[in-house]
Parts: structure tokens; sequence; C-alpha cells
């Protein structure tokens, strides 16, 4: 049997601040991940109807 504990965090003022700019930056950059994957993606597909079988 496996025992956990929980514990309820309770951050100061400070690092509160400092967790709140930590997934800000992880969230934008998530975000600009993302944007790159979907441009290549959109840049690299091409229209069925126009494909050129030569």
């Amino acid at each position: 049997m496996i025992i956990t504990h929980c514990y309820k965090i309770k951050p100061t003022p400070e690092q509160s601040a400092k967790i709140d700019y930590w997934l800000e930056l992880l969230r934008r950059h998530w975000n600009y991940a993302l944007g790159q994957r979907l441009d290549w993606l959109s840049q690299t597909r091409c229209q069925i109807d126009r494909y050129s079988i030569v």
C-alpha cells in the first residue's frame, strides 16, 4: 500500500508573483511554439486539386 501526503501550498506574495511570472513566460513560449508549428504546417501543405503528378 502506498501512502502519499498532501500539503496545502501557501506561498508568500513574493513567491506568488514569481510563480505568476514563470507561468506567463511558459504560456507565451507555448503559444509561440504552437504558432510556429501551425505556420510550418500551412506552408508545407498543398491542395489536392492542384497537385502536379509530373
